[in-house]
């Protein structure tokens, strides 16, 4: 204990030593709560206390092990292995089967995801009357069900929220009064169903423990026995769910709770950033610790962090210092649209690499979603550059790219059976029984007989027809990109497939990404082979894309892309976080809602403090443009959110450098002597 005790500064020493009894520790972004949670279970441990009656909480197994192992670490051999660390879900299913009669659900079984979707689905059929009138999924039922009990909301604010995106009008009020009894009806179905089978699902856990502390003393009088210290991390992350799960124990044992208001981002996971804002407010007898010493960032990348919160309507009351010192001022790059935005991006990384000795794995880029980093990573795949992602759904793994890449698949390999069945099924009136025999004949005869005569034999008609001429023209194509843009402009337009309408509208963007990469690759075996098969690393021998990412069994050394949400915990030497842009922070799906405002300042505080020594941010020059006019607008007396919202609006000059990238164009060589322009040679008058 003496050696953590010496690497402690005096925030984390006096929060450690703290011999009150509730304490929420406010420590800010790099400035060692997991540290300080570490060195309070030891300090305790080595004062006397039972590691026994020690119970660590937090969101992922994995933090939870690694705390605990952290701890014991540091103490004697064997003094701390009665010490727990659990996920809230992990305890109380601990709880339930330690004390079975207490909780009264001795005998039940826990359920997972999977497991309630089958159930749901029968309930549905048995209600069939109620389902009937609904135009809701099974799963979407779900995900009303655990938002109304995480969040405590009603279920006409949980049918607002997660089907008409908090929607306040008329006719969205009639449409929820109308539906309401219905779901209802169902919802309960499900949750006797779960009594009558006795199953718990993961929410159930929460709620069953929760329930008894709050109504039965002799749970409280229990739990007090076998409890003294509750030590709960990332506390910003509780829900109102958790937080009633956590409030009887103010009265049963002493809280420290670590966490940071400022880096509460996850609302639409239910969590509620009050939960720690309001902490002394709704837990009596207890004091609030700053952590303000910053371990991972230059004080120049923590004033523009510092300055985001000072603007915040909420007051965080927290100034990070740098114990680092100074640094580079954080670049601002404006640019012109997402293309040039990747390229630049491209440009500086390998510069770096290059000629700074960084390694790729020095860089972190963050965006909103990965949607948005598509074109980075066709650029980065184009320019060889190493990549892994975090976060959102792969751009390669999409369904509707898997669904043009079948096609693709077929004409590189006929003997391709999964991308026969994909490609043939994506057809309106083809299920998997007649793919299946229309493979059978291909496969029989492609050693005997083209493919386009095979095809126009097993689907006789006019579908048949279109499908054999689709196939010859890519195949005629030298060009891998235009056989992509062959393959779109066909199965999208010229084809009767299922889903054409969400290609068009919502997914099209993607498909001259995908042909950009095609682009990049000689022949359609190699695109196949490097740039979208993830099972090909496990062929021998064979360097290819895996996970977007260059798959180099020895060199683990790659560029992160990540979205802010998924970068909690995640910091690099140089953070570039892309589209700093009007209508992106704040988004433009939250300027008439004041908490959504604020979550999104979180997001980009969160953002901002990955960055260890270099901090870029772009910015698009189309969206700064907008603003300023709006803002001449407000001058005039209109009133426009963009311009009075924009998170950057008013920036101190001081705080960061900025530039513009500006269009590279080639040079050419201009004729010796002006000509004279000539305007009659275009219009007869005859």
């Amino acid at each position: 204990m003496m050696n953590l005790s010496e690497t402690l500064n005096d925030g984390q020493k006096r929060a450690v030593e703290f011999d009150g009894r509730h304490l929420l520790v406010l420590a800010g972004a790099g400035t060692g709560k997991t540290k300080t949670i570490i060195a309070r279970a030891a300090y305790l441990i080595e004062s006397g206390v039972d590691p026994s009656k020690i119970q660590i909480l937090t969101f992922t197994k994995k933090a939870a092990n690694e705390i605990v192992e952290r701890v014991k670490a540091t103490l004697p051999k064997s003094e701390g292995n009665s010490l727990n660390g659990a996920t809230f879900h992990s305890w109380c299913n601990q709880l339930i089967v330690r004390f079975p009669n207490l909780f009264g659900a001795a005998s039940y079984t826990v359920i997972d995801p999977d497991d309630q979707l089958s159930i749901m689905k029968m309930v549905c059929g048995n209600q069939n009357l109620d389902f009937g009138k609904l135009r809701i999924k099974p799963q979407q039922l779900i995900d009303i069900y655990s938002l109304a009990r995480n969040t405590k909301k009603s279920l006409t604010e949980s049918l607002r929220i997660k089907l008409f995106k908090n929607r306040k009008d008329a006719d969205t009020d009639y449409e929820i009064s109308t539906i309401k009894p219905n779901v209802a009806n169902i919802l309960k179905a499900y949750q006797l169903k779960k009594g009558e089978q006795r199953y718990l699902d993961y929410d159930d856990l929460l709620l069953v423990v929760s329930t008894q502390l709050h109504t039965n003393p002799e749970a409280r009088e229990i739990l007090s026995q076998h409890l003294d210290y509750l030590l709960v991390d990332e506390m910003q992350d509780t829900n109102p769910l958790q937080w009633e799960l956590l409030d009887p124990f103010v009265n049963i044992c002493k809280l420290f709770c670590v966490g940071d208001d400022a880096q509460s981002i996850y609302s639409f996971r239910g969590a509620d950033f009050r939960n720690v804002h309001l902490f002394q407010e709704r837990v009596p007898d207890s004091e609030v610790f700053k952590l303000e010493k910053n371990y991972r960032s230059t004080q120049e990348i923590l004033d523009v962090s510092n300055w985001l919160l000072d603007r915040s309507p909420i007051a965080y009351n927290k100034k990070l210092q740098s114990i680092r010192g100074e640094g580079e001022l954080p670049l601002l790059v404006n640019v012109t649209d997402e293309w040039q935005e990747a390229n630049w991006v491209a440009d500086e990384i390998l510069k770096n690499f290059t000629h700074e000795d960084r390694t790729f794995s020095d860089h972190l880029i963050l965006a909103r979603s990965q949607y948005y980093s598509k074109s980075l990573q066709a650029v980065f795949i184009r320019r060889k550059i190493p990549y892994v992602t975090y976060g959102g759904r792969k751009f390669m793994q999409a369904a509707h790219i898997k669904d043009l890449v079948s096609l693709l698949r077929i004409v590189n390999n006929p003997y391709d059976e999964i991308a026969w069945i994909r490609f043939l099924t994506f057809q309106e009136g083809v299920g998997e029984v007649r793919a299946s025999r229309i493979l059978q004949k291909v496969i029989e005869h492609v050693e005997k007989e083209d493919i386009p005569s095979i095809l126009q034999n097993a689907m006789p008609g006019e579908d048949g027809k279109k499908i054999a001429q689709l196939y010859e023209s890519i195949k005629l194509e030298s060009d891998v990109g235009q056989m992509v843009d062959t393959a779109y402009q066909a199965m999208s337009l010229g084809l009767a497939f299922r889903y054409r309408r969400d290609w068009n509208e919502k997914r099209k963007g993607d498909f001259p990404v995908l042909k950009l990469l095609a682009k990049s690759y000689p022949t359609l075996g190699e695109f196949i082979g490097e740039g979208l098969l993830d099972n090909s690393e496990h062929m021998n021998g064979m360097n290819v894309l895996s996970e977007s990412k260059l798959n180099t069994a020895e060199d683990k050394d790659h560029v992160i892309i990540s979205t802010i949400h998924s970068a909690k915990g995640l910091e690099a030497d140089v953070c570039i976080v892309l589209n700093v842009s009007p209508k992106a922070f704040p988004s433009a799906w939250s300027l008439d809602n004041l908490d959504e405002i604020e979550e999104d300042r979180r997001v980009l505080y969160v953002a901002l403090t990955r960055a260890k020594n270099r901090l870029i941010m772009t910015r698009n020059t189309a969206s700064i443009s907008a603003v300023h006019q709006q803002t001449l607008s407000n001058r005039n007396g209109q009133r426009t959110d963009d311009a009075e919202t924009y998170f950057f609006n008013e920036l101190p000059e001081n705080l960061i450098e900025q530039i513009t990238v500006q269009h590279k164009f080639g040079k050419v060589s201009d004729a010796a002597t002006p000509n004279k322009i000539d305007l009659s040679s275009g219009m007869d008058f005859s």
